[in-house]
């Protein structure tokens, strides 16, 4: 890996230096850094410019997380060396390290122009294209490579899988085909391996054929090999696809009554026999084939559950009783769960409720089911199973008081306790808004069995939602190792905890330690996207093409995930709240406070300063000096220091120097742009965005998020609000010429040509409930109006069924500064429990 130059920076190495250039290269491959570094450092003590050396040292480093340093030994190598191949390659290395992939690209191509054909390279940068995708430069390096090495299968799935994304299916199957003529009955040293990868070549071909929409050829595929496919549950699934697309459908009947043979959970297979078998939409049919179903498979319950989506009236009053009856009996805790869907239908709502009750009368009076002769066996359980569950059909329909007392009756009426009973009481009371009750309950049930995770987790949920945060981290610490919550919750991307948390925090002020947890979600979801490296190699070494396919397809919709949704959205809002209300300068502060002293008090706190700085500065001297004894006492014993283990110290635990960025702006619209690349469906993402850019006077991308809010949800109040804003904002800009044009056509467009002080009162017309109301006269203020008569009237509207759309409305009058009162006496009526409106009925705080 020498270079073959004159010069001191690019001179060829020999005798001793070389051997030792070459250890440094092996160092770096068998990850002995710190022999590495020796290495390094005897060649460069006899030549301190040579590049490639430095170069390698720096690689090194970044290895270690020295980055800094990495970076400018190995600019400094490149400059000492510009025409070594190995020095770009590194260069390129260390950027990917980075996740700066498009320079890393740079230097690659670099590296290539000067070693042209390097195969290590072309893997790199191979890598590299497919993870940014840059399909094009990625079809054409996998090309390159194939062309230079054609013997090995991996190059030619390469290109095929390259071509395949390219939307070039027919060229991808040729590579395939060209790949068979004479080399697709290798076999390998591993005979049943061999098969399975040669199963997945041809399964991936015919998945190409599918998805190209030949499906005849595609199943032409799946018959000629089918001695080869080993995917048994695979080749079903796309036989009865392919025999559907292509109208066949006895085979896709007979198909899937296979599958469904194998697997009688299995929803989506019963839902593409409805299809094939032409029920779909008549309840007669549909009755009967499940009722068939139901005899072939008795123990099934995705049989006698899925009847429950389509029938109706006494038939569904009838299949309901029948459908919960085993459940209650065995004590299936996630009956309910199961159910929830169906209270989409407010007929069948009713009708749950009457069975519900029937159940829990007839079990309460005689011991047995509705029309059965025989008494339960253990009576008090499904008495108390039966009340849960009304308990929760009466939670769903928002009789908070009926629920709460039902679930009490069932916790009284078994010994021993049943867990689930308490966990619905508190789930019961977080829906009405007692957040204390709900912790409370919360924690009463993790003292029951303190060795279970999940009630322990549960708990701190609760706890975090109470704002609780101190007791929430010793409680989650009890599952962690060593106690230390911070770090092995980061470790393990425990991101519920750190979004509950984030969120904790926000809500009490404590904007650092919320951003702190905010960032620690986005960095896991980076690691995420990062991690996709280790597979598109190995994938194609393996020849999991399918496999390899469908991750990149999740890959490239990873941050539309929940978690990253709520963690993006609580680091914009505290962004936005520090742009808007910048914190203080300390050193004008410290002014301040100093000239409010008088000067015994300066020299007081003076003295406290120096003394805090000395015991600092003697801490981390003494620390440093007990870490090097360590080291040498474990050189001393012959013993490699175990790297991990030693934790590298978290630089900023609190996430006070994130709070001191001066580019808020900036960080928010780095949490937004993941948001706009995979979650462009969701109406957030483009509110947030829409905030973020009219900040920054960006009025055209605000106008695109303006457009995508209402092509999402048309008749969100939220969205609406936004483009009120937005046509207030147009109207009195000095944007001039296209710009100024574009603005204003767009806004016509979405006002409808209205003012933005008209569309905002229209808005305030048709609102029905207060968080409407509420948002309606936000839209008010916002277009300039007078907002004091519309939040007036929010008090008058419906009030929402959800405790979370009612703090919402609260927060949206407290923007507009007006109709707060009001609201807030009626929300205290309508949720009694809930402490955030002074709820009679709320749990107060110990």
């Amino acid at each position: 890996m020498s270079g073959k130059k004159a010069d001191d920076g690019a001179r060829a190495l020999s005798g001793k230096e070389k051997k030792e250039f070459d250890n440094v290269v092996r160092c770096y491959e068998t990850k002995q850094h710190k022999k590495g570094l020796k290495a390094a450092d005897f060649v460069l003590k006899k030549f301190p410019n040579h590049g490639e050396t430095l170069a390698m040292k720096g690689l090194i480093l970044s290895n270690m997380d020295r980055m800094e340093e990495a970076h400018e030994l190995v600019k400094l190598g490149v400059r000492n060396d510009m025409k070594s191949h190995v020095c770009w390659h590194v260069y390129g290395l260390v950027h990917r390290a980075d996740r700066n992939y498009r320079e890393a690209i740079k230097c690659y191509r670099m590296a290539l122009k000067l070693h042209e054909g390097d195969a290590q390279i072309l893997r790199d940068l191979a890598s590299l294209q497919i993870q940014v995708r840059e399909l094009a430069d990625f079809t054409e390096t996998r090309r390159i490579i194939l062309k230079d090495r054609a013997g090995a299968r991996l190059n030619w799935m390469g290109l095929a899988v390259a071509k395949f994304l390219q939307g070039q299916h027919r060229a991808a199957v040729a590579v395939i085909e060209k790949y068979e003529d004479f080399r697709a009955e290798e076999r390998g040293s591993e005979p049943n391996l061999a098969k399975y990868e040669v199963s997945e070549m041809y399964l991936f071909k015919a998945m190409i054929l599918e998805e190209a929409g030949a499906h005849e050829e595609a199943l032409a595929v799946l018959d000629k090999h089918s001695d080869k496919l080993v995917d048994v549950i695979g080749v079903l699934e796309q036989r009865a696809r392919l025999y559907t697309a292509l109208g066949r459908g006895a085979q896709a009947e007979a198909t899937l009554r296979a599958l469904i043979a194998k697997n009688t959970e299995n929803h989506g297979y019963y839902r593409q026999l409805e299809a094939v078998l032409g029920v779909d939409g008549d309840v007669a049919k549909l009755e009967a084939t499940y009722d068939a179903l139901a005899v072939q498979y008795p123990k099934s319950d995705a049989v006698r559950r899925l009847p429950l989506d389509f029938l109706s009236g006494d038939a569904f009053a009838s299949a309901i009783r029948r459908y919960v009856v085993a459940p209650i009996r065995t004590g299936v805790p996630s009956l309910f769960r199961n159910l929830k869907s169906l209270y989409a239908d407010r007929a069948k709502a009713a009708a749950m409720g009457e069975a519900f009750a029937e159940i829990v009368s007839s079990l309460e009076s005689s011991g047995k089911f509705p029309g059965s002769e025989k008494s339960e066996a253990d009576a008090a359980q499904c008495v108390c199973y039966a009340r849960t569950l009304l308990a929760y059909h009466k939670d769903k329909v928002g009789d908070v008081e009926g629920a709460l007392s039902t679930i009490d009756s069932a916790i009284a009426s078994t010994d021993p306790t049943v867990l689930e009973c308490y966990l619905a009481k508190a789930s019961f009371l977080k829906h009405a808004g007692d957040v204390v009750g709900a912790m409370n309950v919360a924690n009463e049930v993790r003292e029951m069995d303190r060795a279970d995770r999940y009630l322990n987790s549960y708990c701190v949920k609760r706890m975090l939602r109470a704002g609780e945060y101190e007791a929430a981290e010793k409680t989650v610490a009890l599952f962690t190792r060593d106690g230390n919550q911070a770090s092995n919750l980061f470790d393990m991307q425990c991101a519920w905890f750190e979004n509950e948390a984030g969120r904790c925090h926000q809500r009490g002020g404590r904007k650092n330690r919320a951003l702190k947890y905010f960032t620690a979600v986005r960095k896991h979801y980076d690691d995420m996207e990062e991690d996709q490296f280790d597979f598109h190699q190995y994938c194609l070494r393996k020849n999991t093409l399918r496999h390899y396919v469908q991750m990149l397809r999740v890959e490239d919709t990873l941050y539309s995930r929940r978690a990253y949704r709520e963690a993006a959205r609580g680091g914009v809002e505290v962004y936005l709240d520090l742009f808007d209300n910048p914190l203080p300068d300390p050193a004008e502060e410290e002014e301040k406070m100093l000239a409010a002293m008088s000067k015994e008090e300066r020299q007081a706190y003076r003295k406290k300063l120096k003394k805090a700085e000395e015991k600092k500065a003697k801490d981390d001297a003494e620390k440093k000096a007990r870490e090097e004894k360590e080291a040498r006492e474990a050189e001393k014993d012959g013993k490699k220091k175990n790297q991990a283990t030693k934790r590298k110290e978290d630089p900023d635990p609190d996430g006070d120097e994130l709070l001191k960025t001066e580019t808020p702006l900036v960080e928010a619209e780095r949490l937004i742009e993941p948001l706009l690349r995979h979650a462009a469906d969701f109406e957030d993402t483009h509110l947030l965005a829409f905030e973020v850019f009219r900040r920054k006077g960006k009025l055209l991308l605000a106008l695109r998020a303006c457009n995508a809010a209402v092509r999402c949800s048309p008749s969100s109040f939220a969205a609406r609000r936004n483009v009120a804003h937005l046509a207030a904002i147009v109207s009195s800009s000095d944007c001039s010429g296209a710009v100024k044009t574009v603005l204003d056509d767009g806004v016509k467009t979405l006002t409808g040509g209205a003012t933005a002080a008209a569309y905002a009162q229209a808005l305030v017309a048709e609102a029905s409930s207060s968080l409407e109301g509420a948002l309606a006269a936000e839209a008010v203020k916002l277009a300039g109006g007078d907002a004091g008569v519309a939040a007036a009237k929010v008090g008058d509207l419906e009030v929402p069924r959800r405790v979370d759309d009612a703090i919402a409305a609260v927060a949206a009058l407290e923007r507009v500064g007006a109709g707060v009162g009001a609201l807030i006496a009626k929300l205290a009526v309508a949720f009694p429990y809930c402490d955030a409106f002074g709820g009679a009925k709320a749990t107060k705080r110990a």
